[in-house]
């Protein structure tokens, strides 16, 4: 039994970017990433899901990713933007059927694309790590190949295992 979840990788430059702050801000250690479903266990192995994955994914094309600035969940999350899209919204739909069909619950909350900067803040981290990001407006836009399959690694934390393409 394994946790997985299903992410979209950055271009490097925005990766290396987000990393730093990430770094800074003492965020979880998984490198920067878009993420499209979040951790779910799975059973059948990393081979099993890569080939369903794969098969689910066959008619998707590859994905326009834009977005602009900074935002925030409340005081305990500082993020970088995403522009919710249709094809977005239709890859993560598109996910969230497969792995139902195969009895594998998903979280119930609406989806919010974004890129984790910092996380698990209290009142005074937000408002400091908040007033260090001044000036940082992220700008961005790419085209998404391939969705990234990260597996935990007791030892290692998440790790990109595979590559699913869209084409």
């Amino acid at each position: 039994m394994s946790k997985f979840f299903l992410g979209i990788s950055l271009p490097e430059t925005l990766e290396t970017e987000c990393e730093q702050w990430r770094r800074r801000f003492r965020a979880p250690k998984t490198i920067a990433h878009l993420t499209v479903i979040p951790p779910f266990t799975w059973t059948s192995g990393l081979a099993a899901l890569t080939g369903l994955l794969a098969k689910t994914l066959e008619q998707m094309v590859p994905i326009s990713i834009n977005g602009v600035g900074l935002g925030s969940f409340g005081t305990r999350v500082i993020f970088v933007k995403v522009d919710s899209n249709p094809e977005l919204l239709d890859l993560h739909k598109t996910l969230i059927q497969c792995l139902e069909s195969r009895g594998i619950a998903t979280e119930a909350r609406p989806y919010h694309p974004h890129i984790t900067l910092a996380t698990r803040l209290n009142l005074q981290k937000f408002h400091r790590y908040w007033g260090e990001l001044e000036g940082f407006a992220p700008q961005y836009s790419f085209v998404c190949n391939a969705l990234t399959v990260f597996q935990f690694q007791e030892s290692r934390g998440w790790e990109k295992v595979a590559n699913i393409p869209l084409v």
